[in-house]
């Protein structure tokens, strides 16, 4: 179904905003004038998902599970399509929550926007990034948002990320994203194509576990009567790392809530690695377009994962199920925190064994893009700001 078809323009317009004049580049209001907004709020989540989450660039953070398991946080989910020349070029799902709730007239209806891991291009060049950048911007100020903020998975310095000075946005001054690092590895269709992008070390580690007897559990979170057991015994390592490693946790019933989910829409799965008959350690996956992306994991604090090498094991068949489903990539993720930030260098950083691991199994590191803020209304939106980092 055409992505135009039974839907409205999300962005009347609003004779008290100057034109756009922002679009990426020097053709500015031509390009202005060949962007149209479609308002995807009210479609089905299937329909939705195929864009936003399983098109070949899609993200689970942009899926129609996500937004809505942000309602319970007090966010209001909205959904646009962006076409450029009459064709869909992106999407994104925007979070947005009042900013400024107990002034009196029109200030008091001012927003903040914010798109967790989007815009998602459904075409990968800059001119689909300027026309996303254009069409976000308007629908702000339709919205009356003082700022939004975007998080795209775009590579810092890439012709993508290129797009965003011209169209009016500059960097946050707030991280967002816990890390904005990841570690890409192709997924192969042989084992032996596979066996050849592992490090030495990495190899010998996945034989060790096989020897000790260590095997790799997918849960199905589709499954209702089958997922309840596994998720309660992932949210207990998952708060014992937490508390070993010093990461917030969100509430219990939030969380799970929020697994099932996306479990539910085939975005989600849940993995185990198994030795000596109980569960060492676990990771939930995403599924986000052609790619499988590592979001969470955690083990008990008397996991023997030295011992076992059950980690290795567990990603080793990670990648051979993602290679008999269709995927071409496995973000292992991120290898760096908001205080050392960037690809490890040294052994100096504090996630260096980390990274050690990841890049055993043949990875490529990158550095995602900052997160970018666009100021619709600066004083307020600088206000807002200084309200988030003391937060």
């Amino acid at each position: 179904m055409p992505a135009t078809s039974a839907a409205r323009d999300a962005t009347p317009p609003d004779p008290t905003d100057p034109p756009d004049t922002a679009a990426g580049g020097a053709d500015g209001g031509a390009t202005a004038g060949r962007v149209r907004v479609i308002d995807a709020t009210a479609w089905e989540p299937g329909r939705w998902d195929a864009l936003a989450a399983r098109s070949p660039d899609g993200e689970a953070f942009q899926s129609h599970a996500w937004g809505a398991s942000k309602e319970r946080l007090g966010w209001r989910p909205l959904r646009v399509v962006v076409e450029l020349d009459g064709e869909p070029r992106a999407v994104a799902s925007l979070q947005e929550r009042r900013i400024v709730p107990r002034l009196p007239g029109p200030a008091g209806r001012l927003t903040y926007l914010y798109a967790p891991r989007g815009p998602v291009l459904l075409r990968r060049d800059r001119e689909s990034a300027a026309a996303a950048l254009l069409g976000l911007r308007r629908v702000a100020r339709a919205r009356r948002a003082a700022v939004l903020t975007v998080d795209p998975a775009w590579e810092e310095h890439g012709e993508l990320a290129a797009a965003f000075p011209g169209a009016g946005y500059r960097p946050s001054p707030r991280e967002i994203q816990v890390s904005r690092t990841a570690m890409l590895v192709p997924i192969r269709g042989t084992a032996d194509e596979q066996h050849a992008l592992l490090g030495d070390s990495t190899a010998r580690n996945v034989n060790k576990a096989r020897r000790a007897g260590v095997t790799a559990e997918r849960v199905d979170l589709a499954d209702a009567a089958g997922r309840e057991e596994a998720l309660a015994e992932f949210w207990a390592m998952f708060v014992a790392t937490g508390r070993r490693e010093g990461f917030i946790v969100r509430d219990r019933d939030y969380q799970l809530a929020q697994w099932r989910a996306l479990g539910e829409a085939s975005l989600a799965s849940l993995w185990f690695a198994r030795a000596g008959g109980r569960r060492q350690n676990g990771v939930l996956l995403l599924h986000c377009g052609n790619r499988l992306v590592s979001h969470l994991a955690g083990s008990p604090d008397d996991a023997d994962l030295r011992r076992t090498r059950a980690n290795h094991l567990l990603q080793w068949e990670i990648l051979r199920w993602g290679a008999a489903h269709g995927f071409a990539q496995y973000d292992l993720g991120g290898v760096d925190t908001q205080e050392a930030p960037g690809l490890p260098a040294d052994e100096g950083h504090p996630l260096w064994n980390l990274y050690e691991f990841k890049r055993g199994f043949g990875t490529r590191g990158v550095v995602f893009a900052r997160a970018h803020d666009l100021a619709i209304r600066p004083l307020l939106g600088a206000a807002w700001q200084i309200a988030r980092r003391v937060r």
